[in-house]
């Protein structure tokens, strides 16, 4: 019985775990940033939850409230969990044009009682890396890439 029981309970929480429909969304741009973030939102749409990223469990997922969607925009409140307070985190209005391009645009109160607007340009794509572990596409690394190219052009050939 106690193995039956175990095992009922063991199902459960694998079931529960893998009914979470996290979508993970890459930012490949934040607007106003000279360089790209590699951040990233997670969001269960069905749920109806916002990932946070913590290392506590229990401030990971924030309740979205007063989630409204209208063609291919959702806009929605993000609560802190009850286990740290649950007061409004931020409000998020998230975007996909008709050509797919995502956008999630995060409003929340800043210092001094001023508001903080970041916008922030998203794919559902993990981006790639390259051979020397830089993400494709990063100002850095291609810098990187363009002075050691330089470099070439000035060593002496040994002939």
């Amino acid at each position: 019985m106690k193995k039956l029981f175990l095992i009922a309970l063991m199902t459960f929480f694998t079931v529960s775990y893998a009914s979470a429909q996290w979508t993970t969304y890459y930012v490949v741009e934040q607007e106003g940033e000279e360089y790209p973030s590699q951040s990233f939102f997670k969001i269960d749409w069905s749920a109806k939850y916002f990932f946070l990223d913590s290392d506590s469990e229990d401030e990971t997922k924030c309740p979205m409230k007063n989630f409204k969607e209208s063609g291919g925009k959702k806009t929605f409140d993000v609560y802190y969990t009850k286990s740290v307070g649950g007061g409004k985190y931020c409000s998020v209005v998230f975007v996909t044009d008709a050509n797919g391009k995502m956008t999630l645009t995060q409003t929340m109160p800043g210092e001094g009682g001023k508001t903080l607007k970041m916008t922030y340009i998203l794919s559902d794509k993990k981006p790639m890396k390259d051979a020397a572990g830089d993400v494709k596409n990063n100002p850095k690394g291609l810098l990187k890439g363009g002075v050691d190219k330089v470099k070439g052009l000035f060593k002496k050939k040994n002939t």
